[in-house]
């Protein structure tokens, strides 16, 4: 008999301790909204500050940076290495040519320091006979510092602002047409809208920012 209600037991249902997590998950998303909250207030009455550095790095890899906004284009180009690369040439006409470059991006960092409105109003459309003078004067750099050994590549650094897709495009199909840039690698940071630029400070490139050939 006793057997045979051991047997019997075996098939009684078993009851199960069952804890419910509608609380957890209450609290929890109650949490997550508070939280997305305080961001997008912090993202509208505190904006970020962007570091428009005059010499951002990767490597020997320096960027040449192109900030794109709704009614054109901002270019910080770079110098402080260029200037070792100079001291390398031996050939004077080469030498004069790297300096008078250098002078070039030094008047225009420059105003773009000195410039007391609002940087967006600081930039000009994209002219295609500037953009192809650029990408011949960023090839002739790069050659120069391959002929001479010397590790220092330029490349482009594409800071693109919402609504400033029209000034990149211009520049790219510019770009797409031309033997210079064939060479010249390429870099695409998206800005956010709430971001402002700061010309000051010199931050190095950070995983986020990619190149491209």
């Amino acid at each position: 008999m006793a057997n045979r209600a051991s047997r019997y037991a075996r098939y009684l249902p078993e009851q199960k301790l069952e804890i419910s997590l509608f609380p957890f998950l209450s609290i929890f998303l109650s949490v997550m909204g508070v939280l997305s909250f305080i961001n997008i207030l912090s993202s509208i009455h505190s904006p970020q500050k962007i570091e428009m550095a005059t010499e951002l790095e990767q490597g020997y890899k320096v960027a040449f940076q192109m900030f794109s906004l709704p009614d054109g284009i901002i270019i910080v180009p770079p110098v402080s290495r260029l200037k070792d690369l100079q001291k390398k040439v031996t050939d004077a006409d080469v030498r004069d040519e790297i300096a008078s470059i250098i002078v070039q991006r030094e008047q225009f960092i420059a105003n773009v320091k000195t410039y007391k409105g609002s940087l967006d109003d600081f930039a000009v459309a994209p002219d295609v006979d500037n953009i192809v003078a650029l990408l011949k004067e960023i090839r002739f750099v790069n050659e120069e510092a391959l002929k001479h050994n010397f590790l220092y590549e330029e490349f482009i650094l594409f800071g693109i602002y919402p609504n400033g897709g029209k000034a990149y495009h211009k520049v790219r199909d510019v770009m797409a047409y031309s033997e210079d840039a064939a060479s010249i690698s390429i870099g695409l940071e998206p800005l956010d809208a709430n971001w402002t630029l700061n010309i000051n400070g010199t931050p190095t490139l950070d995983s986020q920012q990619g190149v491209s050939q």
